[in-house]
């Protein structure tokens, strides 16, 4: 699970999505609860923004996330 990889999942579709969402579109399985710990960890970074869907837990890309994903994805495809 990588920064490119979270942030992409949130541009392309562009929504609230709950942890467990974005724990079923990532490619490789992860723990549900390493899928909480990093969506937290890149909230706090300003990347994304968290609310709630009635009673969960969800997130959504800030425009400073979209900045971060479109610079990670420049910088991946020069390489």
């Amino acid at each position: 699970m990588t920064k490119l990889e979270v942030l992409g999942i949130f541009y392309d579709e562009d929504r609230t999505l709950t942890p467990d969402n974005v724990g079923r579109l990532i490619r490789r399985y992860r723990r549900r609860c390493s899928v909480y710990s990093y969506l937290l960890r890149l909230s706090r970074q300003g990347l994304l923004e968290r609310t709630r869907i009635g009673t969960r837990l969800a997130y959504r890309l800030t425009p400073r996330g979209t900045d971060r994903f479109l610079y990670l994805r420049r910088k991946e495809r020069d390489y």
